[in-house]
């Protein structure tokens, strides 16, 4: 169950990954390079680690330490970026505010003290990098889903609101939502030893995960359609006015 679980997320995932990167670099990355820069990395550590995950799911043989260390490193770079991702949307939703170069101020250091102080709270050389690592990615997910609500009230308040922006967000809130919901019911499983409960809170994970795929893949496609529709519009006035 663990295999087909995972051999689905990796089918229906990697290509939603694909489309998403492709989506941006038709332009929408210069709106969101942050963006285009968690969604590249996200993407090269899902195939430089399917056939460990694959192997590790399947039973087939432990991996290797070369695996573990791609895994905690692309671990620790998707988490920092997925956190930048999450400021720089609040940033630029800060654009309507009258006192938008305070609070910008203010966001990015109380977002810089928040991770540092994490870290140090959790840093231990003495153990495995896993055992500290973990519970400061929790953390990390805890501030982005905080920051991700605040973001979305802010959105739904405003009269003008920014579809791209609200898409963008909405699909972390379900991933965010859906992944501290699944790691509760694993770690009730593990207490439990109910297999059930434990596929349970991997399928809702995954879930989350393709959601945020779909909700982003739409969202940049919708900001292209948008940007084309002036020039589309200023083309048809032109050949209007030259009959």
């Amino acid at each position: 169950m663990r295999l087909a679980l995972q051999i689905v997320a990796l089918a229906v995932g990697l290509p939603l990954q694909v489309l998403v990167v492709a989506a941006l670099l038709r332009g929408p990355w210069r709106r969101f390079p942050l963006v285009l820069a968690f969604s590249g990395v996200e993407l090269i550590s899902s195939l430089v680690q399917a056939p460990g995950a694959i192997e590790a799911m399947g039973g087939f043989h432990s991996p290797g330490l070369p695996y573990w260390v791609t895994y905690w490193i692309g671990g620790v770079i998707t988490q920092l970026l997925l956190y930048a991702v999450v400021i720089s949307l609040l940033y630029q939703a800060a654009d309507r505010l009258r006192s938008a170069r305070i609070i910008r101020v203010l966001l990015i250091l109380a977002a810089c003290l928040v991770a540092g102080g994490t870290l140090l709270a959790h840093y231990d050389s003495t153990v495995r990098p896993g055992l500290w690592l973990t519970p400061w990615f929790r953390d990390l997910n805890f501030v982005c889903a905080l920051m991700d609500i605040v973001l979305w009230t802010s959105l739904l308040a405003t009269r003008d609101r920014d579809r791209q922006l609200l898409l963008l967000s909405g699909g972390l809130g379900v991933q965010f939502a859906g992944t501290s919901i699944g790691e509760s019911l694993r770690q009730l499983a593990m207490r439990s030893r109910s297999v059930p409960l434990a596929r349970t809170g991997s399928f809702i994970i995954v879930f989350a995960n393709l959601f945020r795929f779909y909700t982003w893949w739409r969202a940049l496609r919708q900001g292209q359609a948008e940007t084309k529709a002036p020039i589309n519009l200023q083309a048809v006035r032109q050949r209007d006015s030259s009959l």
